[in-house]
């Protein structure tokens, strides 16, 4: 029980004060790669918490095993230690962190998969009207509004506005372009996918609760970055305030997502990022997360095996 109390005290605390520790770092602006993988390390140190805090309850060796009559010992013996109505209320604890838990991110992850993929062939359809320009390597949609935006799956497919190519010069139209087909090549929409699904799952945790939006965020930063190293930052921020006010499909990855204020003064004002020491710590702060519960629950018995042993 103190394992499973350990683990359940570690994963309320990620999942109260993880975010508040990563949106005060300032290196996550810096690195959003960096910061996508803390968010869900943090996410998955969480959710391996509170499964391994089910098996601890238990008898991991006999839950495993998959022997009903193992089982239907350990419920036996949590009643003789807890008596008829703790016993039972700890076994039904035990059954819903080991197996709902994994099960519930399931069934959200497929539900996450089922919408986004009937939206983005909607959207697929809707283009097939539209021009192709080859030069461009995008479909050209008839609008007065300056946008532009990306479809994952199938190869991905680019879109712009006939109002963006009115609107941007050749050097502000390939630095958008560039954006979007990060997004494609980075497959940031399955990032996105995880962190909607993750939040449909846990969205009362207030680590869930904020995924969506932070990983949203971190992904047009990424998208930015890999299009700066095409064009300059500058001409790029001039792109974002071009199409700052554009109306994309929601299920579509857009120039404009995220909070375009903040992308256009981190293009103008680029933020230090970590150097090598500080990537090596992150990663290994990373690890260090995911591994916690694990060694939590080893501690106790390789400290058995060692005392039998000896």
């Amino acid at each position: 029980m103190t394992t499973a109390l350990v683990l359940l005290g570690y994963a309320g605390l990620l999942g109260l004060a993880g975010p508040r520790i990563v949106d005060r770092a300032r290196w996550a602006v810096a690195s959003p790669r960096l910061a996508i993988a803390t968010w869900f390390a943090l996410a998955a140190s969480f959710i391996l918490s509170l499964v391994l805090a089910g098996a601890a309850i238990m008898t991991p060796t006999e839950i495993f095993t998959g022997d009903l009559a193992a089982v239907r010992d350990c419920v036996t013996a949590l009643r003789e230690h807890h008596g008829a109505i703790g016993g039972t209320v700890l076994a039904l604890l035990a059954a819903a962190l080991t197996w709902a838990v994994p099960l519930r991110l399931a069934c959200a992850l497929i539900a996450v998969a089922r919408t986004v993929a009937a939206d983005r062939s909607r959207l697929r359809r809707e283009l097939r009207g539209g021009r192709r320009d080859r030069g461009l390597g995008a479909v050209v949609v008839e609008s007065p509004q300056p946008a532009a935006y990306c479809i994952p799956g199938e190869g991905g497919l680019v879109a712009i506005t006939s109002g963006a190519l009115q609107l941007l010069d050749r050097p502000q139209l390939e630095a958008v372009l560039a954006h979007e087909r990060a997004h494609l090549a980075g497959r940031h929409h399955l990032l996105i996918a995880l962190a909607q699904a993750a939040n449909r799952a846990f969205g009362w945790v207030p680590l869930f609760t904020r995924l969506p939006v932070r990983v949203g965020h971190l992904v047009e930063l990424a998208a930015d970055d890999a299009a700066a190293r095409r064009a300059s930052r500058r001409i790029l921020a001039r792109s974002l305030l071009n199409v700052a006010t554009a109306q994309t499909p929601a299920e579509a990855l857009a120039a404009s997502g995220g909070d375009t204020v903040a992308r256009v003064e981190r293009l103008l004002h680029a933020p230090p990022a970590p150097g090598p020491a500080g990537v090596g710590t992150i990663l290994g702060g990373n690890a260090a997360a995911v591994a916690a519960p694990i060694l939590v629950v080893a501690l106790p018995v390789l400290t058995a095996v060692g005392m039998a042993c000896c």
